[in-house]
């Protein structure tokens, strides 16, 4: 099977497997966070063509995003991380929102100023399943933020867990 033909959880673990061998290498980190700007991606493109990442965003934003801060978790999506940042900061409710009306084009667009902020509070990032979510980006990977974020059941099986008010 060749890379393109991949499972995106499978792409994401070699990717991050790749990602991190560049970890305490303060010149390519740099080179890497390249990726997330228009202007200087091409100097991105020699460590991204390894991966098969030249020309595709999430690749690209995930490398881009990786090397700003590499601290990883294996559990958790974007919104239980944003559902972290939003215990000290009021004001991410609207960022979080903004994250959720984006279409496939706009999402990695709008991720910097999320893993910069979980970065100033050392929040870790669960890398392998955002890029699976940008690979299928869509209203059921913006549910499953929105239930993280937000606190609800995972299901209707566990909603059903939850106690209702009952009216005499």
């Amino acid at each position: 099977m060749s890379a393109s033909q991949l499972d995106p959880k499978e792409t994401a673990a070699r990717l991050l497997a790749y990602l991190r061998r560049f970890k305490n290498d303060r010149g390519a980190m740099a080179t890497l966070r390249c990726a997330l700007s228009p202007s200087k991606l091409p100097k991105a493109w020699p460590l991204l063509a390894q991966v098969r990442g030249i020309g595709n965003p999430r690749i690209e934003t995930i490398a881009g995003l990786f090397a700003y801060h590499p601290v990883e978790t294996p559990t958790g999506n974007l919104g239980k991380t944003c559902r972290r940042l939003r215990v000290t900061n009021e004001w991410f409710d609207a960022r979080f929102r903004r994250l959720l009306v984006c279409d496939r084009d706009q999402i990695c667009e709008r991720l910097r100023p999320v893993i910069l902020a979980a970065k100033s509070k050392g929040i870790p990032i669960n890398y392998e399943e955002l890029f699976a979510d940008l690979h299928y980006w869509s209203s059921n990977v913006k549910a499953r933020w929105a239930r993280a974020y937000w606190g609800a059941p995972e299901s209707e099986e566990s909603a059903a867990l939850v106690p209702s008010e009952s009216t005499p």
